[in-house]
C-alpha cells in the first residue's frame, strides 16, 4: 500500500487541476468576452489547446516550478498545505486548532481509509470506479478496432506525402481519423455524384488535419479513463469540441473563401442526415457528429455569420502550413495551398 498511496495522491491533485483548468478557461472566457476576440473562435481554440497542454504537463511543471521557487525564495512555503498553516500562524485564518487540523488533513484520511480497508463504502467507490474505466477503455479499444475496419474496407481515392483521401459505402458523414503512420480523410462515395458538397467535405476535413484535431480528439479520448467521474473533464471537453468546430468553420470560410450561406446550408443538409444516428464513433472529428449537433449547429451557424472574416490575428505565430496536403490539391474540384 506504500507504493499505492504517491500515485492515488498524484492522481487526487491531477484532479483538482483539471478544476482549477476549467476555473480559469472560463475566467479567460469572460475577459475575452469584452476583447475583439470574443469572435475569434480559432484563437480561443489554441488558448484552450495550450490550457490543455499545461494540464497534461502540471506534474512536470510544477515539478520545475517548485525547484525554481526553491532556488530563488529558500525556506519559503511553496505547498498550499505549507501556505495555509503560514496564515494560520499568523492568525489570518480564524479556526479552532482541531478543526483547522481536521479541514488541513482531509484528504489524507480519505487516501488512507481507501488503501487501509476500514471502509467498505471507500474500496466500494474504488471499485466502481476500477470497473468504468476498464469499460470505457475496452470501448476505446473497440471504437479504434471499427474505424480501422473502416478504413481498411474503403476506396484509396487521392493520396498526398501524409494523408489518404478514401470513400467509403458504409457511412454517411465525412471524417478525420489517423492510424500509427498516416491521416485518412473518409469520405462517402455518394459525395462523387455532388461536387458541390464533396467540395466543402473535403475543406472541412482538411482543416481538422492541418489543425491537428484529430491527435488532439485521441488525447480527450484517451483521458476518459481516469476522468470519467470528474464533471470538469466533460466541461473541458464540451468546450473543447465546440470551439473546434467553431473554429474550424470560420478558418475554412476566410481561408478557402467559399461562401458562407451555401456552407450553412451544407451543415444543414448533413445535421438533417444524421440527427437520428445512433451513437457516434469516437477517436475521429466529423463534420457533423449526430449528437452533438442540435446542440452546437445553431452556434456554428451564427458564428459564420458574426465571425471575422479576414485572417485571424494570432494565425501567423501559431499555424504552420502542410505542404503536403498540396498534393491532394490537384483535384479539380478545390484547391490546398
Amino acid at each position: 500500500m506504500t507504493a499505492v498511496k504517491p500515485v492515488l495522491d498524484a492522481y487526487l491533485e491531477l484532479n483538482f487541476v483539471l478544476i482549477l483548468s476549467v476555473a480559469l478557461w472560463f475566467a479567460a472566457r469572460f475577459v475575452l468576452s469584452r476583447t475583439s476576440m470574443r469572435l475569434s473562435f480559432s484563437d480561443q481554440f489554441r488558448l484552450l489547446r495550450a490550457l490543455v497542454l499545461c494540464l497534461m504537463l502540471s506534474p512536470v511543471l510544477a515539478f520545475g516550478v517548485a525547484h525554481l521557487f526553491e532556488l530563488l525564495w529558500p525556506g519559503q512555503p511553496m505547498a498550499i498545505g505549507d501556505v495555509a498553516v503560514a496564515a494560520y500562524l499568523r492568525g489570518e485564518i480564524a479556526l479552532p486548532a482541531t478543526q483547522f487540523e481536521t479541514l488541513l488533513n482531509t484528504r489524507q484520511r480519505w487516501v488512507e481509509a481507501a488503501l487501509d480497508g476500514s471502509s467498505v463504502w471507500a474500496i466500494a467507490a474504488l471499485a466502481a470506479l476500477a470497473l468504468v474505466s476498464a469499460m470505457l477503455v475496452i470501448r476505446v479499444i473497440w471504437a479504434a478496432l471499427q474505424i480501422r475496419q473502416t478504413v481498411l474496407d474503403s476506396f484509396l481515392w487521392k493520396r498526398s506525402a501524409k494523408v489518404d483521401v478514401r470513400l467509403s459505402d458504409h457511412i454517411k458523414v465525412p471524417f478525420a481519423v489517423r492510424g500509427l503512420r498516416r491521416r485518412h480523410v473518409i469520405l462517402p462515395s455518394n459525395l462523387l455524384n455532388d461536387r458541390h458538397e464533396l467540395r466543402f467535405a473535403i475543406a472541412h476535413e482538411f482543416q481538422h488535419v492541418r489543425s491537428g484535431d484529430v491527435e488532439w480528439e485521441l488525447v480527450l479520448e484517451f483521458l476518459r479513463p481516469l476522468f470519467f467521474w470528474n464533471p470538469a473533464y466533460h466541461i473541458l471537453r464540451y468546450q473543447f469540441e465546440r470551439l473546434r468546430e467553431l473554429g474550424c468553420d470560420q478558418a475554412i470560410v476566410a481561408r478557402r473563401r467559399l461562401d458562407t450561406v451555401d456552407y450553412a446550408k451544407c451543415l444543414l443538409d448533413y445535421c438533417a442526415r444524421t440527427v437520428s444516428r445512433e451513437r457516434p464513433q469516437v477517436l475521429n472529428v466529423a463534420l457533423v457528429n449526430g449528437n452533438k449537433a442540435k446542440r452546437v449547429l445553431r452556434q456554428r451557424v451564427i458564428a459564420l455569420a458574426d465571425g471575422p472574416k479576414g485572417g485571424h490575428p494570432l494565425h501567423a505565430m501559431v499555424c504552420r502550413e502542410h505542404s503536403e496536403l498540396s498534393g491532394v490539391g490537384n483535384m479539380p474540384i478545390v484547391r490546398f495551398s
